[in-house]
């Protein structure tokens, strides 16, 4: 997770709070295995290099084989394990999605943004495909093309609260507080447990100058995250200003 928060040493008028990023990107597993442990770790990736030697063109081991060379940091390996999937199946749609998370992760936005578009145009209600989208455009920051994107994928699952949250962060961006607040309380009537989108929801009542506003949604992230540093700051600031339009009489 990305946090955007400026903390001030000195208390002041003007509100040092930003808006927290999600952007969880999602990848694809295909081989369930104890993280923990090395050796289960090895041996799995073992057991399929066995089989694509004794099958070269067998897709789902070396699809598999991406996967688990991606969990180990061996980047260029799974790479070309993904590459290998997709010769032999071209519409290997997670291959691409893959693929397309390991060139998002080292900031190569435009190939991963291709990958995504390839997933997509083999399975057009790919959901992980078409979030990934979102967040590839929103990392090259064409926030437009991130918003199309992020509605596209809320429009496949309107269960879907990770989008709806990521919606809500490119809105605020783009400086559309509106629509970054109902996308943020979309997420909070989908997920009440949401405490980072009852925060941002206080971020925008503020630079709306609803202060109320704001401290109830700030004390409903810290309801449910009590040692949320940020949502203590952020209330803090608030107080304060309260306090000095108070004492200056409301100037």
């Amino acid at each position: 997770m990305l946090i955007v928060f400026k903390r001030s040493h000195v208390m002041r008028t003007h509100i040092y709070i930003g808006i927290v990023l999600m952007l969880f990107i999602l990848g694809n597993t295909g081989y369930t295995q104890d993280q923990g442990k090395d050796d289960s770790l090895d041996a799995a990736i073992n057991s399929f290099l066995q089989a694509v030697e004794k099958n070269p063109h067998h897709a789902d081991a070396h699809y598999n084989l991406g996967i688990l060379y991606s969990e180990k940091g061996m980047r260029e390996e799974a790479v070309a394990e993904y590459k290998k999937t997709l010769e032999l199946e071209p519409n290997y749609v997670k291959a691409h999605n893959n693929l397309g998370v390991i060139y998002y992760e080292t900031d190569r936005f435009d190939e991963a943004i291709e990958c995504f578009k390839k997933s997509l145009a083999a399975s057009p209600e790919y959901l992980e495909a078409q979030y990934n989208l979102g967040i590839a455009y929103y990392g090259k920051k064409q926030y437009a093309d991130a918003v199309a994107a992020f509605k596209k994928a809320v429009e496949i699952n309107p269960k879907f609260e990770k989008g709806y949250y990521n919606l809500g962060v490119t809105y605020a961006t783009m400086d559309s507080p509106d629509d970054s607040l109902a996308a943020f309380k979309k997420t909070v009537s989908i997920n009440p447990q949401f405490s980072d989108a009852y925060y941002n929801m206080g971020v925008i009542y503020t630079k709306k100058n609803q202060l109320d506003e704001a401290i109830k949604s700030l004390q409903k992230a810290l309801e449910l995250n009590p040692n949320d540093d940020k949502s203590h700051f952020a209330l803090g600031v608030i107080y304060q200003v309260k306090r000095k339009t108070k004492l200056s009489g409301g100037r």
